[in-house]
């Protein structure tokens, strides 16, 4: 609640203009579309106290433009193709919440694209070398979601390369000829540049 007495509907509308976040404050049954909307457009995160029924395509569409996170929010009949692309664009992250039925090679390659370590919310199925080496190549210790028939010499160097930290998820067979090679590597990259 946001004070013990009651406030008015325009006040309420300042308030979540000013601070979306204070629609989670805001008693259900006072929450109207277009209180909803206004704190929406103001951070998309507070799609989480929108109540269901009030939950349109328009006001997912405006959540995700804002945070593309705040796909976790919305309802899965809501989750289309084109909404999750949206929500991707603007923050990988949102991969985690998009419906596996929706995750296809060429929209998971897009996210590692963009952010490597989103590598962890690819399905198995669609991890393939190429994809795996473009994510450690951006984020070394995305080779902890490398799985383990992938986890080449090759592509566990450019992890350790990129993230010394990586080394951590190299399978101990490959660690002693793969912290050798990296240190390799990044002293001839180092010779390179000087």
């Amino acid at each position: 609640m946001i004070a013990k007495k009651s406030i008015t509907k325009d006040e309420a509308m300042v308030a979540v203009k000013k601070n979306g976040g204070v629609l989670g404050r805001i008693p259900e049954k006072h929450r109207t579309a277009e209180l909803c909307l206004a704190a929406v457009r103001q951070c998309g995160c507070t799609l989480e106290y929108v109540p269901e029924k009030l939950k349109t395509a328009e006001i997912c569409l405006v959540a995700v433009r804002h945070e593309g996170w705040a796909l976790e929010y919305v309802p899965e009949e809501l989750k289309t193709v084109e909404l999750c692309h949206v929500a991707i664009k603007q923050d990988g992250s949102a991969l985690e919440y998009v419906p596996e039925k929706l995750k296809t090679a060429e929209f998971c390659l897009e996210v590692v694209r963009q952010t490597g370590w989103t590598l962890e919310y690819v399905p198995e199925k669609l991890k393939t070398m190429e994809l795996c080496l473009l994510a450690v190549k951006m984020c070394g210790v995305a080779l902890e979601h490398v799985p383990e028939k992938l986890k080449a010499a090759e592509l566990c160097i450019e992890a350790v390369r990129q993230d010394s930290w990586a080394l951590e998820f190299v399978p101990n067979q490959l660690k002693l000829k793969v912290s050798a090679q990296a240190e390799q590597r990044q002293k001839a990259d180092i010779a390179q540049i000087a």
